[in-house]
């Protein structure tokens, strides 16, 4: 069906028929008794992706809607056909379906209003006039009668058999975003981008302004005895309002004015709101809002720092939080504090390879991985805090984050596997996930290890793509090891968590040249030209120069400096000392030691030549400034 996000859904009370639009500007309609869809919008679309397709193989789906409608089963006579677009060039906001599911409407940025009949899946009309985005459609009762919204601050209505304006409203100051008209279509409500609702009277075009919310409304519901107003915005909190029950003139009380007739359409947007706002009455009906339905609030802006590790995101209530993806949760919240501020106080001259994507649509912070991207970061097991391993043992952050998110299911399928022989690890080994274990060759998590599965947090929720194309989704703590491989569980990540797959990418190297600087008396490495791992840290590199030069009857000791001090790496020495100590310079700078080659290749060499490394004797009176690298300057 749909290639891309559903932005709009419509639906009927008498028949069992949903229909859908996308981004893709693609139409659908769904039988939900048999779960059967027929492309509705555009036709030729369906008919490059289906050529084989032979019509009786959608008589199943469509066969209930072959009925005759008010305007049969073909468009009106001169009705403005015109070519039909491709559905990249024009997104779907709006979609209505009146009860009987008679007559569908639908609505997008190409400024058009199309609709069709579901039983024939024939269009009965294209409707122009709105300069915008359409973004809101209702019909009334028996698909006579449409009012539209839209992006150019006017409400219309509309004669679907005319297939004309019969009214157009001028409300709004800025974009109407949602409607929602009374049982007898005599009164629409609105609600828009200016986060005020107003109720307009069709017949006397009487508006009042009812409410005023902080953020703009993007969804309103009425009551059925239209006393009470349910108003949604970008907040995740729904909102009820009372309704006033007697409907004002344009002099009773003063609270009300006459919906202009759109005379500044084509005027920019503030030229219309200032010309509208002089005649509305500043003071809506309801004070507030009488109950409140709190939800979570909602991740609405995110920003990957620089460790490929960690995420800064912001949510509707203004709140910051830093979420690390190792470990699936937060580590620090910042409450109401101001975004860029943050991200630049957070700041670390870090180079390492993008291994996910992550996004925040759907409220929530979402990383998707992608082989073989996903396993292309590593990082030494000792800066993420294991304990008990080699200095040069290295973890793969798409294998820790696989290996916890499927850990029940890979347990689950371990147990279901016990008859056959299990060759465990030797006692006290590192297996290639980067657990250790344990005698018995059990793996045993340190505390960083990801734990989304254990009670007391809130788990995670797997979103995968079966071997068919479907789409599931499962908490971490809900698997029971009865998914299947590949229909439900994709055979690169079995391969990854279940048969310990090596997921090792092909390293990179970087070349370095160690080098006296000029004029300290120091002898030249009998090899000064190197390659290693662009992981690979400065204070190894130091304690490389230390030790050759000390071969060569030069002994110096090691004055870490760091910008960060990591909490395993040792912690710079006293200046009262009676040997010398190393220093290591870059471009004229001291290199903070929890530095590794790519990132000071990136933030302090700046050159696409071999990087360049500077040794000297260390002057306790006029050390080497250590670099300043913002987000501005990187």
């Amino acid at each position: 069906m749909h290639s891309d996000y559903v932005t709009a859904l419509a639906s009927s009370s008498g028949r069992n028929m949903v229909a859908s639009a996308g981004l893709r500007g693609d139409v659908f309609l769904i039988d939900l008794a048999t779960a059967a869809n027929i492309r509705l919008y555009p036709k030729q679309q369906q008919a490059q992706q289906q050529p084989q397709q032979q019509p009786q193989q959608q008589q199943p789906a469509s066969s209930q809607y072959m009925q005759t409608g008010p305007y049969g089963a073909s468009p009106r006579e001169g009705a403005d056909d015109g070519p039909v677009p491709p559905p990249t060039k024009g997104s779907m906001y709006a979609l209505a379906m009146n009860p009987a599911g008679t007559v569908l409407a639908g609505g997008g940025i190409d400024h058009l209003i199309r609709v069709w009949d579901p039983r024939t899946s024939g269009k009965i009309a294209k409707l122009r006039g709105h300069t915008d985005n359409v973004r809101s459609l209702v019909l009334n009762a028996d698909g006579t009668q449409a009012l539209s919204g839209s992006s150019d601050g006017t409400i219309k209505l509309w004669d679907i058999g005319m297939q004309r304006c019969i009214q157009s409203f001028s409300v709004h100051s800025d974009s109407v975003w949602c409607l929602k008209a009374n049982e007898s279509f005599t009164i629409v409500y609105s609600g828009g981008r200016d986060r005020c609702v107003y109720r307009t009277q069709l017949t006397t075009r009487v508006a009042e302004l009812l409410l005023c919310e902080q953020q703009p409304v993007r969804s309103i519901a009425l009551d059925p005895s239209e006393s009470g107003l349910w108003v949604a915005t970008p907040s995740s909190s729904v909102s009820k309002y009372l309704v006033p029950r007697d409907l004002p003139t344009p002099v009773s009380d003063g609270k009300s004015f006459t919906a202009g007739r759109a005379r500044y359409l084509g005027s920019s947007p503030n030229m219309r709101a200032r010309a509208s706002m002089d005649k509305r009455p500043r003071d809506p009906a309801a004070s507030g809002p009488i109950c409140v339905i709190k939800g979570v609030p909602g991740i609405v802006l995110h920003k990957v720092m620089t460790d490929r590790r960690h995420v800064l995101t912001k949510d509707t209530d203004g709140n910051v939080a830093l979420w690390d993806v190792l470990t699936g949760g937060v580590v620090d919240s910042y409450g109401k504090v101001d975004f860029d501020t943050k991200e630049r106080e957070l700041f670390e001259a870090r180079s390492m390879p993008s291994w996910f994507t992550a996004d925040v649509r759907l409220g929530q912070l979402c990383i998707s991985l992608e082989p073989p991207s996903c396993f292309l970061a590593e990082e030494y097991a000792l800066m993420l805090g294991y304990p008990n391993v080699s200095d040069d043992y290295k973890v793969n952050f798409g294998k820790l984050v696989l290996d916890g998110a499927f850990a029940k299911w890979r347990k689950r399928q371990l147990q279901q596997q016990q008859q056959q022989p299990q060759h465990a690890p030797p006692p006290g080994a590192v297996s290639p996930s980067g657990t250790l274990v344990s005698d018995d060759g059990q793996p045993v998590y340190p505390e960083l290890w990801p734990r989304y599965w254990e009670p007391g947090a809130v788990p995670p929720a797997v979103m995968c793509q079966s071997a068919t194309g479907q789409q599931w989704r499962r908490l971490i703590s809900h698997f029971t090891g009865s998914e299947v491989e590949p229909d439900e569980v994709p055979t690169w990540v079995a391969d990854v968590v279940l048969r310990q797959a090596s997921v090792t990418p092909k390293e990179a190297k970087c070349a370095f040249v160690l080098l006296p600087v000029e004029g300290s008396n120091l002898p030249s490495l009998m090899q000064s030209k190197l390659n290693a791992p662009r992981i690979l840290q400065v204070h190894k590199v130091a304690n490389y120069c230390v030790s050759k030069l000390a071969d060569q009857g030069v002994v110096l000791e090691l004055f870490p400096v760091y910008a960060r001090r990591p909490k395993h790496m040792a912690v710079e020495p006293s200046e009262a000392h009676d040997k010398p100590f190393l220093e290591l310079l870059c471009n004229g700078v001291g290199v903070p030691y929890e530095m590794s080659l790519a990132s000071v290749k990136k933030y302090i060499w700046r050159k696409s030549d071999d990087l360049i490394f500077n040794y000297r004797v260390r002057d306790p009176h006029n050390p080497a400034p250590l670099p300043v690298v913002t987000p501005t300057n990187s």
